[in-house]
């Protein structure tokens, strides 16, 4: 394993100087699990200083707030959100979302900063290839297998997915997140936070998180009378890969008319894809067991599969009319 340093703060402030004092050689240590993994690989990218924020009070918790939202610390262990009687009660499909991130194990060291703010998993940056993102000059699932791990929506210097199921239920509840930075508190929508990969502070990453910024809370507003909610999700197996495709839905509904809408497909882009054309179709309709075949023409029209990877496009499509049928039978 590579060889590292400890750091282990007691307040944010304190934090955030180690991470200024050793830039991008320095990483954020919550969870862990899919940092050890990083630096056993020896992934370039993988810090050499880690900041342990564990022990820093007050970064755990779900709680409600005063305007009838919740608040969510960002060490919350993901298995904390599974069994979370108030977010079952306010974000049913937030919580179906999470009891489907990989495995009872895992889901209970996993937190929610380190699921949003989580590396891909592409075979061959895991494999340790010289790819983009590991000090080379070449995206491998390109032009190697792309099959499971890869954007089937285009790309730009690397083509792997943004893996976490965590954003991608987020978005359609309008979340928030808040950034403890150098110059004060930053707060951003998740939709923000993760817009797919691009260069921050000299590297490729999925998320704006500069070296030395931590993710603090997520905050979702008050659910809406009427608000219905549906998560679906495949995989190979029933327990820890991570989604072939993934659909997070949210409809306002008045009686059946469809107010507004919310649909955020995960698994097939290199972030949670937001799909506006399919939300825009859906306004003003009347919810029925056909809405779904009538919306699936509209979405995903600029797919750019890979070789190997354009059956992701049709299990996308097909969340989409499940997701309706089902929200349809629950309304």
């Amino acid at each position: 394993m590579k060889k590292i340093s400890i750091y282990r703060p007691t307040s944010i402030e304190e934090a955030i100087q180690v991470l200024s004092l050793h830039g991008t050689e320095a990483g954020v240590y919550a969870g862990g699990t899919d940092l050890l993994i990083r630096l056993k690989n020896r992934l370039k990218q993988a810090p050499t200083y880690l900041v342990d924020i564990k022990k820093i009070n007050n970064l755990r918790y779900i709680k409600e707030d005063a305007q009838g939202g919740v608040q969510i610390g960002a060490l919350t262990k993901i298995a904390e959100l599974a069994e979370s009687e108030l977010l079952a009660k306010k974000y049913p499909m937030l919580v179906e979302a999470v009891r489907m991130i990989s495995s009872p194990e895992l889901r209970n060291a996993s937190t929610l900063g380190g699921d949003i703010l989580q590396e891909v998993w592409c075979q061959y940056l895991r494999g340790g290839y010289a790819c983009w993102r590991n000090g080379g000059y070449i995206c491998y699932g390109a032009i190697g297998d792309n099959s499971y791990y890869h954007s089937a929506m285009g790309g730009r210097l690397c083509y792997a997915v943004y893996p976490g199921d965590a954003a991608t239920a987020l978005i359609p509840y309008d979340a928030k997140v808040k950034l403890a930075t150098p110059f004060g508190m930053k707060e951003l929508t998740v939709e923000q936070l993760v817009p797919g990969d691009m260069m921050v502070d000299g590297r490729i990453q999925s998320h704006v998180v500069r070296f030395n910024e931590i993710l603090t809370e997520v905050v979702i507003p008050p659910p809406k009378p009427g608000l219905r909610a549906s998560f679906e999700k495949l995989r190979p197996r029933g327990v820890w890969d991570f989604a072939m495709a993934s659909l997070a839905i949210t409809l306002q509904l008045r009686d059946k008319t469809i107010e507004d809408a919310r649909v955020v497909f995960g698994g097939i882009s290199g972030k949670p894809l937001r799909e506006t054309a399919v939300e825009n179709f859906l306004k003003g309709k009347t919810l029925s067991t056909d809405l779904g075949n009538q919306a699936v023409p509209v979405a995903l029209t600029n797919a750019a599969p890979l070789k190997y990877n354009a059956t992701k496009i049709d299990m996308a499509k097909g969340l989409l009319v499940s997701g309706l049928v089902r929200l349809n039978a629950a309304a």
